[in-house]
């Protein structure tokens, strides 16, 4: 998450969307007051605002997970609703068949797997598995059926989406472009979604990414193919 008073704007990071890519291309535009949750890749100078981040939440509510990288829009209208007033907020969603796929490979990056399966059988355990519903966001920006941010950007569409979102918040310069942090976590030759869920894209997994993410599904109107 990141509160920008100097350029008034919020941004609700939601996972497995490209959001450190997007708070690294936005961290070098931040000034003092403004907050930003921690972040590993930031660079060392950047670090303060992540401390004043997790100092002044943490001072509003003790209870919260202050260093938790992916705090919901709710801890904006809850914590920072008059400091944030007429700011623009935004977050990013993803296809959920494509960001399954994504959200397996960053889970295996950091936690053993069986080597003796393949990655299709794999990620297969791994969708459906309690662990998938931890990659929903939905309810990070949405409540009472309604959105919490006053735009979700198209993860499939995102260089010209964030683009426009930069040039409202007065930064028409920034950019993702090469931007590609975390990117190398998943190998080139899994775009094919078919590969994980089957020909005629009806697999177990499949069916199982249509369960957990049913509500992005019907929101955004979400298909195996969407792009």
């Amino acid at each position: 998450m990141i509160i920008s008073h100097s350029h008034k704007f919020v941004f609700v990071k939601t996972k497995k969307t490209a959001g450190t890519s997007i708070e690294c291309a936005l961290a070098p535009h931040l000034e003092p007051g403004d907050l930003a949750s921690p972040l590993v890749e930031h660079e060392a100078k950047y670090r303060r605002f992540s401390k004043d981040f997790v100092r002044t939440l943490r001072e509003k509510d003790s209870t919260i997970r202050a260093r938790n990288p992916h705090l919901p829009a709710s801890v904006i209208s809850e914590h920072f609703k008059a400091e944030t007033k007429g700011y623009f907020s935004f977050c990013v969603e993803r296809n959920p068949w494509d960001k399954a796929i994504s959200a397996f490979f960053f889970w295996i990056s950091k936690h053993p797997v069986d080597q003796s399966k393949s990655q299709e059988d794999n990620f297969m355990e791994f969708a459906q598995s309690p662990r998938l519903g931890f990659f929903s966001d939905f309810e990070s920006y949405m409540a009472g059926g309604k959105p919490q941010v006053d735009r979700i950007l198209s993860f499939e569409n995102l260089a010209d989406e964030f683009s426009t979102v930069t040039a409202l918040i007065g930064l028409p310069q920034v950019t993702i472009g090469a931007i590609k942090a975390k990117g190398e976590i998943r190998p080139k030759n899994t775009q094919a979604l078919e590969r994980f869920y089957g020909a005629d894209m009806n697999n177990p997994a499949a069916q199982r990414v249509q369960s957990v993410f049913a509500r992005e599904i019907e929101y955004f109107g979400y298909s195996p193919m969407t792009s």
